[in-house]
């Protein structure tokens, strides 16, 4: 993995800067996390501003992942030591957000409190430790395939987990129906580990692709976004209208969504082709990624959002930015002091633990 990071440019850091910023704003809009769609006027320009954001940045958890299969495509190793301090990360910052939220109150811990701040929010860290550990034998018939067995795969893959999975859901009105190709209760959001391998087989053919010198133009990948963008959110508004359902709850973003996927693909593409050459701010920045997505749920509430959602459009607009800019970098001043508390115990159990590594 640190060969890998090595060779990491700063535009795809960046891009997991602007990836995590995009959870941050997912969430400052989820009416049961920052409150904001359970806030917010139906119908109002806010609502459609928040709508616009939510359109943009519904591609953010693929992106992350679609990033992984980019990366560790041709890795054949996985060190367990990883998925350890991932899930350290996540006891650590939710324990001491546990603590300094609910002590105060003088009620106790009780252990369902505690749980609380586990679940289910940080359904990603496990759906994605899942993804590290099984992906040296997705890439081991990634590598034995030919280049149009890896389409034929995509094509299976996308038609079956992708295309069909969203038409069960949208002509099903049960979870559980039974016509999904992914489980009994539907496509789940595409929030699986089949969404998940998608998404990293797509990233290994974004790195084929890159190694062969295919590319497509920046301008012509920005009018795709553009349009892309215009389609999941036509779309949201046409099921609202048809549906009579808050706008929040529709399929336009299921994560395993055709339009979602391509979101992805082309913003991907797009940072792919910056030349940002190596930035140690950004790299540094880029650092705390993923300890952004871990705390900033913490971080939310203190950011007035009920009120913000009502005041004129311009000012929302300015809140939802600020907020999550300032969001990230309080995310990255916390992740700084726990590495520099955690690093030499890491290292430690790096220099003990000598066979912690699998490979295939």
């Amino acid at each position: 993995m640190a060969s890998e990071r090595s060779k990491r440019q700063s535009n795809i850091e960046l891009l997991r800067i602007v990836a995590a910023c995009g959870v941050i704003i997912l969430h400052y809009n989820n009416p049961l996390i920052g409150g904001g769609y359970g806030t917010v006027e139906d119908g109002s320009i806010n609502q459609a501003i928040m709508t616009f954001f939510e359109t943009v940045f519904i591609c953010a958890v693929n992106l992350y992942v679609l990033i992984s299969g980019y990366f560790m495509r041709n890795s054949t190793k996985r060190d367990l030591i990883k998925p350890i301090e991932l899930l350290a990360q996540l006891v650590v910052f939710e324990l001491v957000f546990c603590l300094i939220k609910e002590l105060p109150k003088g009620e106790g811990l009780s252990f369902k409190t505690v749980l609380n701040y586990f679940t289910p929010s940080y359904w990603f860290v496990f759906v994605y430790i899942a993804l590290y550990l099984i992906s040296p034998y997705i890439n081991l018939v990634w590598a034995h395939l030919s280049e149009s067995g890896k389409k034929t795969l995509l094509i299976i893959w996308i038609g079956l987990f992708s295309g069909y999975s969203i038409v069960a859901d949208l002509i099903s009105d049960d979870d559980k129906s039974g016509v999904s190709t992914i489980g009994l209760f539907g496509s789940q959001a595409g929030y699986t580990i089949v969404n998940f391998v998608l998404m990293y087989l797509l990233g290994c053919y974004l790195r084929d692709r890159e190694e062969k010198g295919k590319k497509t133009g920046t301008g012509k990948l920005a009018l795709l976004l553009v349009l892309n963008v215009a389609a999941i959110f036509g779309w949201t508004y046409l099921e609202k209208i048809i549906t009579g359902d808050v706008i929040n709850n529709t399929a336009a973003w299921n994560y395993d969504n055709p339009l979602v996927i391509t979101e992805a693909v082309i913003v991907f593409l797009i940072f792919s082709n910056m030349k940002l050459g190596s930035s140690k701010v950004i790299n540094k920045l880029a650092t705390a990624s993923f300890p952004a997505y871990l705390i900033h749920i913490n971080l939310l509430e203190y950011c007035g959002i009920e009120t913000y959602v009502r005041e004129n459009p311009a000012l929302l607009t300015a809140h939802i930015l600020g907020s999550t800019v300032v969001i990230y970098l309080i995310s990255f001043v916390i992740f700084l002091i726990y590495d520099l508390i955690t690093k030499p115990l890491f290292s430690l159990i790096t220099k003990r633990w000598t066979n912690r590594t699998y490979s295939v």
